[in-house]
């Protein structure tokens, strides 16, 4: 785990007030579907409905209410369908593909050639949005072909695991750390400039990191929102997750959300006591892979460790 600079804490505890100004979270239910969506949100998901429903919900509590919300399920078998149609929003669509593909990287394909709006922005299923996630993404978004929020990757409890990504070098983007999905926007046009998200079976970097590297080397530009809005949950770090299928991390994530309005200032307390003190981290690892440049191999590793495969 990378922690961060002084300076980065200062920036992080000072940003996080101005959270405790505001008002709560609410739910917003739309009768009618978005005639001209300004963002298109896309939830590639997989047979884990209770986590599922947190997701959906802290879209629907955005201040930016001007969306449409894609979820895709990679050959799901679940309740998954029933839980999105539960919320009675007509700004959600569910599509479900024939197959199971083992990675979010053909949802993510069905939901772009779904897509209405001029960006494209992605939500783990098991990951949380801060209600100001899509604003502040917009707002930097002039100019720019992709904006990346910056994230909080939460290891389980007693790992002392909160990693923060989505800071770039002074210099800007330079391609060699990946952005993770739940934290980025990208304008629509840009998978026709530089192709869609690639089978993990046929690259050996994730097809997130993937993506983001081919933009990277066709030139687009980058930028980062330096506000903290997004709070995953790696299922990486979570042996079995898919098959005990857990959701009381996301509900207390949610449930503070909605009901704290310091819940910005705790958090970057939080943040700041790992990465000042520095405690031992306890995380599963993967194997090397056989040689650096192996296809699959991180994303195969990732699914037997989730409980996906033996």
């Amino acid at each position: 785990m990378e922690y961060l600079t002084s300076s980065q804490l200062r920036r992080l505890l000072s940003r996080s007030v101005k959270y405790g100004l505001r008002g709560l979270p609410r739910v917003r239910i739309a009768s009618q579907p978005a005639v001209s969506p300004r963002v298109s949100v896309i939830i590639a998901t997989y047979n884990w409905s209770s986590v599922l429903r947190f997701a959906i919900r802290s879209i629907l509590w955005q201040t930016e209410q001007n969306f449409e919300i894609l979820v895709v399920g990679d050959g799901c078998t679940d309740d998954s369908e029933s839980v999105v149609r539960s919320f009675g929003d007509a700004r959600i669509r569910w599509h479900n593909l024939a197959a199971n593909f083992g990675n979010q990287f053909a949802a993510n394909n069905a939901g772009i050639a779904m897509a209405r709006a001029d960006y494209i922005a992605y939500l783990g299923h098991d990951d949380v949005w801060h209600p100001d996630h899509l604003k502040t993404l917009l707002s930097a978004a002039a100019g720019a072909d992709f904006v990346s929020s910056l994230v909080e990757m939460i290891g389980p409890g007693h790992s002392n695991y909160r990693h923060i990504s989505g800071y770039f070098p002074e210099s800007g983007y330079d391609g060699k750390q990946g952005m993770s999905p739940s934290g980025l926007l990208h304008r629509r046009d840009v998978i026709s400039r530089i192709g869609e998200w690639k089978d993990y079976r046929t690259i050996w970097r994730n097809p997130d990191v993937d993506l983001e590297y081919r933009a990277f080397e066709a030139g687009m530009r980058f930028v980062s929102t330096r506000e903290l809005t997004v709070f995953k949950f790696n299922s990486t770090l979570r042996t079995n997750c898919y098959r005990e299928k857990p959701c009381h991390e996301q509900a207390a994530c949610t449930a503070r959300l909605e009901r704290s309005r310091w819940f910005m200032l705790w958090e970057a307390m939080r943040i700041a006591h790992l990465h000042i003190f520095k405690p031992p981290v306890r995380v599963p690892q993967i194997e090397p892979a056989p040689h650096p440049h192996t296809p699959g191999w991180n994303v195969t590793q990732y699914r037997k460790m989730r409980g996906l495969d033996d």
